[in-house]
């Protein structure tokens, strides 16, 4: 089967599985009253300089950024002469993005119920699109530091772990996400970084 038909089918059923689970969570479990009692909690528990860290953090998954890293980390192979894995980075946040648009079009589900801090969205809460395309482009940056020595590579790995565990926590926070949505980003952006990287797999030229 060719790489482009296998990867288009891959994402049919990331979006299937997406609207499986939303109209699940928003149908029959009832929109999960814990995930609305937990966004309350920690907005609560947070003062002032809890919410400027989250603003920030936030902020820094907006697409805007996203774009740039995603430029950056592509310029940076073709310095290196891999043309091939150049590619992966826009096609990972690209895969990431569609599922997010159809899956959260599909799911309809609403923000939480506390006010929203940040930039307003027009897409539902279902799944969060920020930490599934920040978290394809972790994944290609994981594949990109594959060649560094151990400790280094360790290092870049916590990295982009202990970031994406504080982005998630900040979406939360700021009212834009449930905990199921932010996870439901978290497998997308893990699914679609391996697509990208399967699709364009070679010899890195």
């Amino acid at each position: 089967m060719p790489a482009a038909l296998r990867t288009a089918l891959s994402v049919v059923a990331l979006v299937a599985t997406n609207v499986a689970v939303g109209r699940l969570i928003t149908g029959p479990l009832h929109d999960l009253p814990a995930e609305h009692r937990l966004n309350h909690d920690l907005r609560n528990s947070g003062g002032a300089r809890t919410t400027r860290l989250a603003a920030v953090v936030s902020r820094s998954s907006d697409t805007s950024v996203a774009i740039g890293l995603g430029f950056a980390l592509t310029a940076a192979m073709l310095v290196r002469g891999r043309r091939r894995s150049a590619a992966v980075p826009g096609l990972a946040m690209a895969l990431a993005s569609a599922t997010h648009v159809t899956s959260s079009a599909l799911v309809g589900r609403p923000r939480p119920g506390v006010e929203h801090l940040g930039t307003r969205q027009p897409t539902s809460s279902f799944p969060s699109g920020h930490v599934g395309a920040m978290t394809a482009l972790a994944v290609t940056l994981d594949a990109a530091a594959a060649p560094l020595p151990g400790p280094a590579r360790v290092t870049v790995r916590a990295g982009l772990a202990g970031y994406l565990a504080l982005l998630g926590w900040s979406r939360l926070f700021n009212g834009q996400h449930y905990a199921s949505d932010v996870l439901a980003g978290f497998a997308n952006g893990l699914a679609c970084g391996r697509l990208a990287r399967r699709a364009l797999a070679g010899d890195g030229r």
